[in-house]
């Protein structure tokens, strides 16, 4: 029913059912329209993830209507209108990514920059001459102290063993650094750098602060929109990657005839070369036969000349082979 309101508005307004005294003064506004974001049509709007944040963008200017995104995802025009608004919020969403990745850089260098304090300078010969005496007096009473040990009086051993106790409280007031307290402060609230939001942390902070800063709204946010960019990266690595591959079909389809047809030329010229090499091993055939026939046919063909000469010789008839006629004047009777 929702849908067919919605769609019944997409074609004949939403002031379908209005007077024309109503109509005057209303002025209808379309999820197409520019005053509307197209964000919040698509996905989300950035300047809703960081309310009262340190990154806070403040109002959208442009309206954020739940019917009209409702209006909008039930429209037939829907899918043509996803990429070009998801196109748009991309840009947003980069420019705002890279906005952050330099500050978290500069984050980087400052903390890289914290070294840690130069040690302090060695103690003044007065301070040494104090602690060699300490340390010589320290020594003494402690030999005194296993040597009373050894002949079992342990109370005078306690005694001094209390003296020995003040004297290294001495040698350790002495010993001390002006900047140990400032170092081991530094040491406990050293700091660390958020990656995904940017923001300062305390290293090795309680748990609670650091759950409390994950679910905060400028990491969730920052996580936002760092996953949108990821996943629309991602479907355009797939979109290229699947044109290559239907341009490499392509390539493929074209080439099959001209792969068959060169194909085809090669199976014919060799079927040509076949056959004019069978005609000429015939013909060197048949001209080996000749030359082996060559002598035989010489002396078959002179003997035979040989005889029909003898025969014509020995003929009464002569060479031409006729009855010559005498041509002598007396005629016989």
């Amino acid at each position: 029913m929702d849908a067919q309101r919605a769609l019944l508005d997409e074609l004949m307004g939403a002031a379908r059912n209005l007077t024309d005294e109503e109509r005057r003064g209303f002025k209808e506004i379309k999820w197409d329209d520019r005053e509307v974001c197209a964000f919040y049509m698509v996905r989300f709007c950035p300047h809703d993830l960081f309310v009262n944040t340190r990154s806070d963008l403040g109002a959208c200017s442009r309206i954020h209507d739940p019917k009209l995104k409702e209006s909008f995802e039930n429209s037939p025009r829907h899918d043509s209108y996803v990429p070009k608004f998801e196109a748009e919020l991309v840009q947003f969403c980069e420019k705002l990514v890279n906005d952050l990745d330099r500050k978290v850089r500069r984050g980087r260098e400052r903390l890289a920059q914290e070294i840690e304090p130069p040690p302090p300078p060695s103690l003044s010969a007065e301070k040494a001459e104090q602690l060699s005496v300490l340390e010589e007096k320290i020594k003494n009473l402690l030999e005194q102290v296993e040597a009373l040990g050894e002949e079992g009086k342990v109370d005078e051993a306690e005694a001094l063993m209390r003296k020995v106790e003040a004297l290294n409280t001495e040698k350790a007031v002495l010993l001390q650094r002006p900047n140990d307290k400032v170092l081991a402060m530094a040491h406990e609230k050293k700091m660390a750098l958020c990656e995904v939001c940017g923001s300062f942390l305390v290293a090795n902070d309680a748990v609670e602060r650091t759950q409390s800063h994950v679910l905060g709204k400028q990491h969730v946010g920052y996580g936002l929109v760092r996953d949108f960019l990821a996943e629309q990266k991602a479907a355009k690595d797939k979109g290229k990657e699947e044109e290559r591959l239907v341009r490499g079909k392509e390539a493929d389809d074209q080439w099959k005839p001209r792969d068959k047809e060169s194909e085809s030329k090669r199976s014919g010229s060799s079927d040509r070369e076949r056959h004019r090499d069978r005609d000429r091993d015939r013909d060197r055939h048949r001209d080996r036969g000749r030359d082996q026939r060559k002598p035989y046919d010489r002396r078959s063909r002179s003997g035979r000349e040989g005889r029909h000469d003898r025969s014509r010789s020995r003929s009464p008839h002569g060479r031409s082979g006729h009855r010559r006629v005498s041509r002598s004047p007396i005629r016989q009777y």
